[in-house]
């Protein structure tokens, strides 16, 4: 087995490791319907065809069987195929949302091309239990850094990845850069200079279980010597617990609040002052959080 063919094992996704070691056994599509026919399973050549494109999944058991023969004729691990298959694909044209959320391009319309094709977990398949961020603001260096820490529950079976996003408010600046990922593997990465957006896939080490948990810690940088004067987090869903914690290097500011939104845009909420201790340090902890904005603004 190549090397490729082993990382695309690990990281997916289905189609493209699928396809890959299809590529790498050297039999066509005809001689795997032979050799699985051969061992008592009926697959046609087009179902095949469809799952190395991506156009359609092995989801039915009968499929799921035929998956796992076909694991054997290629040569590969037991379950390196049905473990990137990830969560049941929604049904119809417009998966619909759980009620009392917001949609993801509502909240980041930067991310929305960056989204595109890009298979994600569908909404109401992840319960998140906390969300924490730290970011660290330095003046005197010009770094700005956020590392966020995600605490995760499956409220589905075969639950295997989380896709983040990230935009810069400010035109005149790039986009953040992933620059670590801990207690996940990182898949796609993509980055658009002229949105100023980031999108990230995160793979876990296992297709979760329903009830099974689950922590990612990632950290970005945002570009450097930006103008910075406040920072948020948008959530799409509610969150059992939300903390924000601030560092600041050089000169600190003179006022820090806090402030909550319904969406990413409109009238704010929840509006008061946050004690900045005389390290340069302050944090906001909000228990169950609902969808919304909750951000911090700061001035000398």
């Amino acid at each position: 087995m190549n090397r490729e063919l082993r990382q695309l094992l690990r990281t997916g996704p289905f189609e493209v490791a699928l396809d890959a070691a299809i590529e790498a056994s050297g039999l066509t599509l005809e001689r795997l319907r032979s050799r699985l026919a051969d061992s008592g399973v009926t697959v046609s050549r087009t179902a095949i065809s469809y799952w190395r494109t991506g156009r359609s999944r092995p989801e039915r058991a009968e499929s799921l069987v035929a998956l796992s023969r076909l694991e054997q004729v290629l040569g590969l691990p037991s379950a390196s195929l049905v473990a990137l298959l990830g969560g049941r694909r929604p049904r119809g044209r417009t998966p619909g949302r759980p009620p009392g959320t917001l949609s993801r391009r509502s909240l980041w319309p930067s991310c929305g091309s960056l989204l595109a094709g890009l298979e994600t977990t569908p909404e109401g398949e992840l319960d998140f239990l906390s969300i924490t961020d730290s970011i660290n603001v330095n003046e005197n260096t010009g770094e700005r850094r956020q590392r966020t820490r995600l605490v995760l529950r499956a409220a589905a079976d075969r639950v295997d990845r989380y896709v983040v996003c990230h935009e810069v408010d400010d035109p005149a600046y790039p986009a953040p850069e992933l620059v670590g990922v801990a207690y996940a593997r990182v898949g796609r990465v993509r980055a658009d200079a002229a949105s100023r957006a980031l999108v990230a896939e995160f793979l876990f080490d296992r297709p979760l279980g329903r009830g099974e948990h689950t922590v990612i810690e990632y950290e970005v940088r945002l570009p450097d010597r930006q103008p910075l004067d406040h920072c948020y987090r948008r959530f799409p869903r509610p969150v059992g617990l939300y903390t924000v914690m601030l560092r600041f290097g050089g000169p600190p500011p003179g006022r820090l609040r806090r402030y909550d939104r319904p969406g990413l845009h409109g009238p704010e909420k929840h509006v008061e002052d946050l004690w900045l201790g005389a390290a340069g340090t302050t944090a906001l902890v909000a228990p169950s959080v609902r969808p919304g904005t909750i951000g911090v603004r700061w001035e000398s």
